[in-house]
């Protein structure tokens, strides 16, 4: 039974991947006195808590609007006190932690030592199964799971926003963005104006989302987050808020994965080659959806960390042939690469004009 089992699983997983790739979900923290604290769901207007301020009801449905015909699955509500008394990570986001959300805003008035709480608590949160990312208003964080927005003087419906105050519609196009494009140029139609940047090419490397009106409407600069320091050993491609979703796409699933169907069967190498056959699949699950590059994922298992521990225990790995190496026991131990090339998008145009025959 144990491959049927296997294949049930990575059905279902993959069924939840192609849901992630047509919209995702929010998660708002709101203050809010007149709805018990806790948290609710909204996929539409008609599902918003009755007593829920209007400011509060105006924050959500910038959430709900998304951008280029899509809108986010839903949004998750998390509600606490409006009082100084109610803690924006116990109170508020801790809420999303057994949820799959991929966005978070909090509420407007959030002070940069909240973002800075609501930042420490996602890293933990990240190191398990959890995906989501914090969009805040000028928070320079320097971290690919938060996005900085930075915008002020933002015209819509005869008012004036913060940028504080659109951090929800913000988080609305990214979830709602298709995980094979970008939400680069995601225009905000109801925008009629907003503060110009001086020097746009600084603030996207400074690691700022940052509004822009090209005359016609407004729309987002290019999608970065606000990582500016890469860390050793990585890609300059996870500044990039495509390649992070593509990222925390393939880690949470082929966690969930091997969890739901590996963790305690013997470590023999069919079982090792099983789960390698299923990653695989779910690698080939991603080309065909254009998150990755064809033909550039694959999976197997890591002969060279194998081969070091092997060498640890007291193994003569010089004498031994990679096949050995691979079917080797190595007691609860397992070892196994992921590859594949995430697909960026097509952001930067270089279009040659060539003109024939004379006037």
């Amino acid at each position: 039974m144990g491959a049927p089992r296997i294949t049930f699983t990575f059905q279902r997983a993959a069924e939840a991947v192609t849901a992630r790739l047509k919209n995702g979900v929010v998660g708002l923290i709101l203050r809010d006195d007149g709805v018990a604290a806790g948290t609710y769901t909204a996929s539409d207007e008609t599902d918003l808590p009755s007593g829920l301020s209007a400011e509060n009801r105006a924050y959500v449905l910038q959430a709900l609007r998304g951008s280029r015909g899509r809108r986010p699955a839903k949004v998750l509500l998390s509600v606490m006190a409006a009082g100084a008394e109610a803690d924006i990570v116990a109170d508020g986001a801790a809420a999303f932690a057994a949820a799959e959300v991929d966005y978070i805003a909090g509420p407007p008035d959030m002070t940069a030592e909240e973002a800075a709480a609501v930042k420490s608590w996602l890293t933990r949160a990240r190191n398990g199964y959890f995906v989501g990312k914090l969009v805040a208003a000028d928070y320079a964080a320097d971290d690919m799971a938060v996005v900085n927005f930075s915008a002020s003087g933002i015209v819509a419906g005869g008012a004036t926003y913060t940028g504080a105050a659109y951090c929800a519609r913000i988080a609305g196009i990214l979830a709602s963005a298709d995980l094979s494009s970008s939400a680069t140029f995601a225009p905000l139609e109801e925008v009629a104006a907003v503060d110009a940047v001086e020097d746009m090419d600084a603030a996207i490397d400074a690691g700022k989302l940052i509004l822009v009106h090209d005359g016609v409407k407004a729309k987002l600069s290019r999608a970065v987050n606000s990582m500016t320091t890469v860390p050793a050993g990585q890609s300059a491609g996870l500044k990039k808020i495509k390649v992070v979703e593509a990222v925390d796409l393939i880690r949470s699933y082929a966690m969930r994965l091997i969890e739901d169907s590996f963790v305690g069967r013997g470590n023999s190498y069919a079982n090792k080659m099983l789960l390698v056959s299923t990653l695989q699949a779910f690698l080939a699950s991603l080309e065909a959806a254009d998150v990755l590059s064809s033909g550039s994922a694959s999976a197997g298992i890591d002969l060279e960390a194998q081969r070091a521990w092997l060498k640890d225990h007291g193994a003569d790995v010089a004498s031994m042939s990679d096949d050995e190496i691979a079917k080797a026991d190595t007691g609860s131990e397992t070892f196994f690469a992921l590859r594949g090339t995430i697909l960026d998008a097509m952001e930067d145009f270089c279009v040659g004009l060539t003109m024939g025959g004379t006037l």
